[in-house]
């Protein structure tokens, strides 16, 4: 997951750099900002990019990053746990969440379907190559992806293994004092 997350974030990135929109609402204030590129960069980065922290980026809103994460973390739902009820959750949080981003004027629509083409062909990419991860030209072309998935023999099992959360144990102990 965090390899998709971080290969999304390392284009976002690139597309801030590279691409130049106009501000999508009147909302939104957009002033010249004072530095080399590089000094931007660096307030941005040390930022953590959050406007929180006073972070000013004008013209970075292709494609969206909170629909990239929100997007990945549906398709790693639906991938990875076999529970059902999870299932139609993130099934209609998906679509509100995506809605709920147009609606605050944040991004284009542009940017939004971008986001969620990205996050879904990069997490397909990803598991298909784990599914032909014994082809050498795998190993050659990728190898940061073979030390990460290299143990991995075959498809990862959708199992759902039940956590144990410290209030559970509470209510154990709870019940046999009774």
């Amino acid at each position: 997951m965090f390899a998709l997350a971080g290969t999304i974030f390392l284009l976002r990135c690139c597309t801030m750099l590279l691409t130049s929109l106009s501000v999508p609402a009147e909302h939104l204030e957009c002033a010249q900002q004072s530095g080399t590129l590089m000094e931007r960069a660096v307030r941005i980065w040390l930022g953590l990019g959050m406007s929180l922290r006073g972070v000013r980026s004008c013209g970075d809103y292709l494609f969206s990053g909170h629909s990239s994460v929100l997007t990945l973390l549906v398709l790693f739902i639906f991938e990875y746990s076999s529970w059902r009820p999870l299932h139609v959750i993130a099934a209609a949080a998906l679509p509100t969440g995506l809605l709920l981003i147009l609606l605050a004027h944040e991004h284009y629509s542009i940017d939004v379907f971008l986001a969620v083409y990205l996050a879904q062909r990069l997490f397909a990419g990803y598991h298909l190559m784990a599914g032909h991860l014994r082809d050498q030209r795998t190993r050659v072309w990728f190898p940061l992806f073979a030390f990460f998935e290299g143990n991995v023999l075959g498809k990862v099992p959708n199992e759902f293994v039940s956590l144990r959360w410290p209030f559970a144990r509470k209510l154990e102990w709870s019940e046999k004092g009774k």
